[in-house]
């Protein structure tokens, strides 16, 4: 019988630690005794909280050995709210039978009520080990360790449990929960898709698995859960704005629309402009955004997207006027201040955007793309070195990223370190090998070097991934004159008069990162 189930806040029932009554009490030798415990045992279970404290004082005043009243005046003690009082009970319970399976399990889920984790963690390993194959109890220890950061050992332990009982969703939810958050993205798939074919279309697990991995940064995993969700109840608002924010990341802002048709609140309308400011529907995406800030009127949020709106078409005035109201409903929200750090060098005030950006690396000192601007704005005034610490820094924080890779390979240039610039651009390469601007950069430094053959390779990387990199052009045509190669020499020179008005300059490439990552930002 199912007495409360502990859950951290916002964690579905059922996916939590389970709390039970231990059936079938032991009698005592007192006929007296046992119709006083066994009152108290049905007004416990009829929910006579006072009735059944006042028979086990009274089974307890005359048999304080009794270990099974201590028992069940520890849970009296829980369902009353009085934690302290149930641990007390639980400890003199295990003083007087330390083996006790019961008195170990209960007084964990004690501790964990009274968020003492590393102590329920300790009672729980000793139930386990009197009870190895009690599902329950490993089910419980395996989810307080997955909340202490634990999420491999957790794993064993969830895994032992669904070995032992029957196919339980809440076991299947821990256990993806365990693979997410120890970053096993495709273990977490599969084992998902499975419990989803075994346990059937339950519509709250599969929305809360969804969340799962939305809140996972796995959008697009998060897609077919809330879908499913939504389709077998199609009234929940909630997971309809889960779903659209899930279409929303994983770029796909066409679906967020057709999922938020029909708006009502200001959640809805927001969503609907960030997916209309996704495909560049500009003026859509303004209206939207008014449509939420009438239904909430102080929301920093569609303040922001109204002033990205303004920054597409470079009125930057306009914007840093909405995002200084954005700063002021939310002073500790870096976003308004990166944004206006951004516009403030688009419109090269330099200066300004440092100090915005200074405002925002103090709400969120781990920002890379703050600290990304923040090194464009100290190159641009002519401070390489103070930059290069700042974009090292943004390295540090996403060694993945191909672009500021990129961006640090220019900065050397410009510092006149072609050697650790060339390290910096391979590096780009590596990370994507697809990214047109870094193997233009090698391949330029190629030709500076008379190294015509692996010039070549590199531009033409650049050109098959950027046809527009009218710069690729003129340096291939410079590394066919070296190779003694004069008609494609001819036709790279004539392809570049052709696409010098119209490619892509270093300059415009750092304004589309900025952009991207404005874009990225909304989602």
């Amino acid at each position: 019988m199912a007495l409360l189930v502990l859950t951290p806040a916002g964690r579905l029932t059922g996916r939590g630690l389970l709390y039970t009554v231990a059936e079938g009490q032991k009698r005592t030798n007192n006929p007296v005794g046992d119709s006083q415990f066994e009152k108290a045992r049905r007004a416990f279970q009829a929910h006579r909280l006072g009735d059944a404290k006042l028979l086990l004082t009274q089974v307890l005043q005359s048999n304080p050995l009794l270990i099974d009243a201590h028992l069940l005046m520890g849970l009296v003690e829980v369902e009353s709210g009085e934690t302290n009082e149930a641990i007390r009970q639980y400890q003199q319970a295990l003083r007087l039978q330390p083996k006790s399976f019961k008195g170990h399990y209960y007084l964990a889920l004690a501790y964990l009520r009274a968020q003492h984790p590393e102590l329920g963690r300790g009672e729980l390993q000793k139930a386990v080990a009197l009870n190895p194959k009690n599902p329950n109890a490993i089910y419980d220890l395996g989810v307080v360790l997955l909340d202490l950061g634990r999420p491999q050992d957790a794993l064993v332990e969830l895994r032992r449990a669904r070995e032992l009982g029957p196919l339980r969703l809440d076991v299947a939810f821990n256990i993806v929960r365990a693979e997410l958050e120890s970053r096993h993205s495709e273990e977490a798939r599969q084992e998902a898709a499975a419990s989803a074919k075994n346990l059937g279309g339950d519509a709250e697990w599969q929305a809360d698995i969804g969340k799962l991995f939305l809140d996972h940064r796995q959008p697009a995993d998060a897609v077919p859960y809330l879908t499913e969700a939504l389709r077998v109840r199609p009234s929940r608002d909630e997971v309809r704005r889960q779903l659209a924010l899930a279409q929303l990341q994983s770029h796909n802002p066409v679906g967020a629309l057709e999922t938020i048709s029909k708006p009502s609140g200001a959640e809805d309308f927001y969503l609907r402009a960030s997916a209309f400011y996704a495909t560049h529907r500009l003026v859509e995406a303004d209206d939207a955004c008014r449509l939420a800030l009438e239904k909430e009127p102080q929301d920093p949020r569609c303040t922001i997207l109204r002033a990205r709106v303004r920054q597409f078409v470079g009125q930057h005035d306009a914007a840093l006027d909405l995002l200084r109201q954005a700063e002021h409903w939310a002073p500790d929200w870096s976003e308004p201040f990166y944004s206006a750090g951004v516009s403030y060098f688009l419109e090269r005030r330099y200066a300004e955007a440092r100090q915005s950006l200074d405002e925002a690396l103090k709400r969120d000192p781990h920002s890379a793309r703050s600290l990304f601007v923040y090194a464009a704005a100290l190159v641009n005034e002519g401070k390489n070195r103070e930059g290069e610490k700042y974009l090292r820094q943004a390295i540090t924080l996403e060694p993945r990223n191909a672009r500021f890779e990129y961006h640090l390979g220019v900065l050397l240039v410009r510092d006149n370190r072609p050697d650790e610039a060339q390290e910096a651009f391979r590096k780009a390469v590596e990370l994507n090998p697809t990214y047109g601007p870094p193997h233009y950069q090698l391949g330029k430094l190629m030709v500076q070097r008379k190294q015509p053959a692996a010039a070549v390779r590199e531009l033409e990387a650049a050109i098959s991934n950027e046809p527009r990199l009218a710069q690729a052009y003129y340096q291939l045509s410079r590394a066919y004159d070296l190779l003694g190669k004069n008609a494609q020499a001819q036709h790279a020179q004539a392809t570049f008069n052709n696409l010098k008005n119209q490619g892509t300059s270093e300059d415009q490439d750092f304004i589309e990162e900025l952009r991207k990552q404005l874009e990225a930002s909304l989602q």
